[in-house]
């Protein structure tokens, strides 16, 4: 697959296949952005002097692939060989760049799409972090991000790549963990997953502000809001400083080597779709995890209808409680914090089982999860949570293991249980200091 609008570079890969016995076929990529270029492409010639089929595309237009279909399926028995050696004379005869100003098309798209930059990654907050993602990715300006990141991120044994992941961090950990495949060096990549997990993924920042809120009023809620990320580049460092030499030692860090490609006008139908795609995918993943482990607590704390004073959660969490307590989490904030390294988005149903009045298991599994139920949390928070209290829970569930689904995909992307092990251990015991020491330090506060 060559890069139409790059079609000389691109083509270096291929030029090492010629004179082998290896059946090959061309696929001119990004067609579109070349004729945005004015580049003309004559691609019955370039497959004449090549001797094998072209197919020119566009990845992001469904249409476009009914051609490549056909074209494999006959390549099956023709079994085409590259015949030309040499390639850079083919192309001479083949393509045509109309006159067009590259230096100023550049430096036009450099100055608008900084003005702009700022505004899109806010916007994509209110739109998801998803489609701003999608909508850098497909213009080309991560890329560019990596490069104006990498000296940060050398200070902390990383290439300017791992800021993507981080980015795509606070839309979902998991998409964090898997982002880190660009990165090239294996050390790294694994220091770049275990640092992620300190951003804040969009499960947590639908839970933590409702907590917040509910205990310290808007404005208080706000600034928690604030320390939270403040204290995120905090536990990065620490991340760094625990692992880092392990992982990425300087004498084997490998800097950033990556080829700008131009950009990109986005393609908002496609843009559109794959963001639906992965928010759906990852909303009904969530919705079996909230349900199952919302269901698994109403039953050990309730029964079906018994008396919550008997239950089994209760017999434990009355045992535990005066050493949860120096963390400062009550039994139930305990086991709160335990059920947030399963699924964050299942916390204000486990509260609401925990500290509600039993009723049947829909109005206590679900009736967290309903927008008529934001002044009962409230009610219940407020009432069972000091805010130093409040405070410590808060920065517990931020900084614990972000959800088991977080934890299956590191030790894929890893491919070491080890380190996912241990990666795992420490962000709980990291969470509990945390809280230890903020709610002591809250004591002094409130």
């Amino acid at each position: 697959m060559a890069d139409a609008s790059q079609l000389k570079r691109s083509l270096y890969m291929l030029a090492d296949y010629v004179g082998t016995k290896v059946p090959a076929i061309l696929i001119l990529n990004m067609m579109d952005v070349a004729k945005a270029q004015g580049i003309t492409i004559d691609v019955n010639t370039l497959s004449k002097k090549l001797g094998i089929p072209v197919v020119p595309m566009s990845a992001i237009r469904k249409k476009d692939y009914q051609t490549l279909y056909a074209t494999i399926e006959k390549s099956l028995s023709d079994k085409p060989l590259i015949q030309h050696a040499t390639l850079s004379a083919a192309l001479q005869t083949v393509m045509v760049r109309a006159n067009v100003h590259p230096l100023l098309i550049s430096l036009i798209c450099d100055v608008l799409v900084n003005v702009l930059y700022f505004a899109c990654m806010m916007a994509s907050f209110v739109l998801g972090i998803s489609l701003g993602f999608n909508l850098m990715e497909e213009t080309g300006y991560l890329a560019r991000i990596s490069f104006l990141f990498d000296n940060t991120m050398s200070k902390v044994g990383l290439q300017g790549k791992a800021i993507m992941p981080f980015f795509m961090g606070l839309g979902c950990t998991i998409a964090g963990a898997t982002g880190t495949r660009v990165v090239d060096n294996w050390g790294q990549r694994v220091l770049a997953i275990a640092m992620s997990w300190a951003v804040p993924c969009a499960a947590t920042l639908s839970v933590v502000p409702t907590i917040a809120i509910a205990l310290f009023g808007s404005t208080g809620g706000f600034l928690v809001i604030v320390s939270i990320f403040l204290f995120m580049f905090l536990m990065m460092w620490i991340v760094y400083k625990v692992f880092g030499n392990s992982l990425s030692p300087k004498e084997e860090r490998v800097g950033l080597i990556m080829e700008l490609p131009p950009y990109h006008k986005p393609n908002f139908r496609n843009i559109l779709y794959v963001t639906f795609q992965r928010t759906l995918d990852i909303f009904w993943r969530a919705l079996r995890v909230i349900s199952l482990v919302s269901i698994v607590f109403f039953v050990l704390t309730y029964g079906f209808g018994g008396d919550p004073s008997n239950s089994i959660l209760y017999r434990i969490g009355v045992i535990i409680e005066p050493v949860t307590m120096f963390f400062g989490l009550k039994w139930q904030a305990f086991l709160a914090f335990c059920a947030s390294a399963i699924s964050k988005e299942s916390l204000l149903g486990v509260l609401n089982t925990l500290y509600g009045t039993g009723g049947n298991l829909v109005s206590s599994t679900f009736g967290a999860k309903t927008a008529g139920s934001a002044a009962d949390i409230s009610q219940i928070l407020s009432a069972n949570f000091t805010k130093a209290q409040g405070l410590a829970f808060i920065f517990a569930i931020s900084f614990n293991m972000p959800c088991v689904s977080a934890l299956a995909a590191t030790a894929r992307e890893t491919h070491s249980v080890k380190w996912t092990a241990k990666i795992g251990v420490f962000y709980t015991g990291a969470a509990l200091l945390v809280a230890c020491i903020v709610y002591h330090i809250g004591l002094l506060v409130f």
